[in-house]
């Protein structure tokens, strides 16, 4: 059973109301978690908050919950979501109520004057669009992994989530900027015919290839290279094939996926402070549990 088949039953047993299928969340999920706050916050107090605060959110979520994304997707999604918000509520980045702006204050944007089912309908048609071009992605992602075809995606990974011109990734790669110009046009030809038989999906354009674009937001938020927790483990053993290590090694360090690095830290770690994380799960465990029998019906 894949890892992803795992999580499903679980969250399936959790959404039945099952205590110990909740409690395996937790110690599955809430070293890596820990790993990934502790990189943004300096205090462990306050990454600990937030971790129990995701999986706070991850319950009252369980009703619209998203089978379609991976677990760990999901849980990072709403860790990321609880920092942004912690870290917004700080002094040096508090931010103007909007209840206390004038409409001459007031950006055009936020004024809208659509109607609530345009609105709507606009954002059903934003949520499809999304949907293709992940799907799209991750279909592009694993035929990569697949058939080691390490370089497109290092090639792809560069220019989309580190944001880098033709010449920067000539150089850094040791190949020319004609080469590496074949490699793009390449690499946006197979994601044209792979999104071609979504109605929702888009032409890609040149400007797709940068660090703010949606292309580069949805392959971040949606961890699509990220490696299997599992391969992580056998690149700090060593023991993956040549290829495999060396696209590791450039996704964790060059492209600093703070998503693996947390996994990476969390299997490093080990059981060095065993007794500080099993007191994080107990309090976890114990602040949602209660959640479990409270549920509102889907």
């Amino acid at each position: 059973m894949s890892a992803d088949e795992g999580d499903a039953l679980l969250i399936a047993a959790v959404q039945r109301g099952d205590g110990s299928a909740w409690r395996e969340v937790i110690d599955r999920y809430e070293g890596r978690l820990l790993s990934f706050a502790r990189r943004m916050l300096a205090e462990r107090s306050e990454a600990e908050d937030l971790v129990q605060e995701t999986f706070l959110g991850l319950l009252r979520s369980l009703p619209t919950y998203d089978a379609s994304r991976s677990h760990e997707t999901y849980l990072f999604a709403i860790l990321r979501n609880k920092l942004s918000d912690h870290l917004r509520r700080r002094p040096a980045g508090r931010r103007q109520s909007l209840d206390q702006l004038t409409p001459a204050d007031t950006p055009a944007a936020w004024v809208d004057r659509d109607t609530p089912s345009r609105h709507v309908a606009a954002q059903e048609q934003l949520a499809a669009q999304r949907a293709a071009l992940t799907q799209a992605l991750r279909q592009w992602v694993e035929q990569c992994c697949a058939t080691h075809r390490f370089q497109e995606l290092i090639v792809g990974e560069m220019l989309v989530v580190l944001g880098l011109r033709n010449k920067e990734v000539a150089a850094d790669l040791g190949l020319t900027e004609t080469a590496v110009a074949g490699l793009k046009f390449r690499v946006l030809e197979q994601w044209r015919k792979l999104t071609a038989a979504s109605p929702a999906a888009r032409e890609w354009q040149e400007a797709d290839l940068a660090a703010d674009s949606t292309v580069a937001r949805i392959w971040q938020e949606e961890g699509l290279s990220c490696v299997k927790r599992t391969t992580l483990g056998r690149y700090l053993l060593g023991a993956l094939d040549e290829d495999w290590q060396e696209y590791v090694e450039f996704h964790v360090r060059q492209a600093d996926c703070d998503r693996c690095q947390a996994n990476l830290a969390d299997l490093q770690r080990a059981d060095a402070d065993a007794a500080e994380r099993e007191r994080l799960r107990e309090r976890c465990f114990a602040s949602s549990v209660g959640l479990l029998s409270h549920r509102p019906e889907a």
